[in-house]
């Protein structure tokens, strides 16, 4: 996969879910850790990070 596909798919996300990804997967940083940067609960940061990855997922076989 090309950086340039996952860039793309990556804009497509929510604001929300995008952050979430990048921050626990390219910035390493824990569920609990995002949720005490953006003040919402563990189980929050969960949905947004499953539902992005769930779309990326889609998105990334749409392109192939």
């Amino acid at each position: 996969m090309s950086n340039e596909k996952l860039s793309i798919a990556l804009h497509k996300l929510s604001i929300k879910e995008r952050d979430v990804i990048l921050l626990r997967y390219f910035q390493g940083m824990s569920d609990q850790e995002i949720a005490e940067l953006y003040h919402v609960s563990r189980s929050a940061i969960y949905r947004r990070r499953s539902n992005g990855l769930n779309k990326l997922k889609t998105l990334l076989k749409e392109r192939d």
